[in-house]
C-alpha cells in the first residue's frame, strides 16, 4: 500500500466527503483536468518521506501532504475542504496512518476559468512496512 491509496480510501469511506463529491471525481495527480467539479486532487508534496527513529515506533512522514479541492463556488469548495479536513484529521485505526491538519488556503482566483480551488495541507505519518 502507498500513502496516496490510504488517503484515497479514507476520502472515500468518508460519508461526508461522498456526499459533496463522488469518489470518482476524487484523484491523484494524472488525468483530471477535464473532469466536472467539484472534485479532489491529493498527493505528498515530496516524494520521499523523512523518516522517524525517535526510539518509538519507525514512521515514514509525509509533511505536506496536499490535498486540493476544485468547486464551481467557494462555498461549496470550503464546505468539502471542511469535510475533507474533517476525514483526515486523525488516526485511520485501519491502516495506522495519521494526518493532522495543517493549514487551509484558498488558491489564487483563476479568472479565464472561474474554478475556486482550495488548498489542504496534511503532515502525514504511516508506520514503515
Amino acid at each position: 500500500m502507498s500513502v496516496e491509496t490510504d488517503i484515497q480510501d479514507i476520502l472515500e469511506a468518508a460519508g461526508a466527503v461522498i456526499a459533496l463529491c463522488p469518489a470518482s471525481r476524487i484523484r491523484v495527480p494524472g488525468d483530471w483536468q477535464n473532469l466536472t467539479r467539484p472534485y479532489i486532487v491529493h498527493f505528498p508534496v515530496s516524494t520521499d518521506p523523512q523518516r522517524n527513529h525517535d526510539g518509538l515506533e519507525t514512521l515514514c512522514i509525509w509533511d505536506p501532504y496536499q490535498v486540493s479541492i476544485f468547486g464551481d463556488t467557494y462555498s461549496s469548495a470550503q464546505a468539502l475542504a471542511v469535510a475533507v479536513r474533517t476525514a483526515l484529521d486523525g488516526t485511520d485505526v485501519t491502516t495506522g496512518l495519521t494526518a493532522h491538519w495543517q493549514r487551509t488556503f484558498r488558491a489564487p482566483d483563476d479568472q479565464a476559468t472561474s474554478v475556486e480551488h482550495i488548498v489542504s495541507e496534511f503532515r502525514v505519518a504511516a508506520p514503515l512496512t
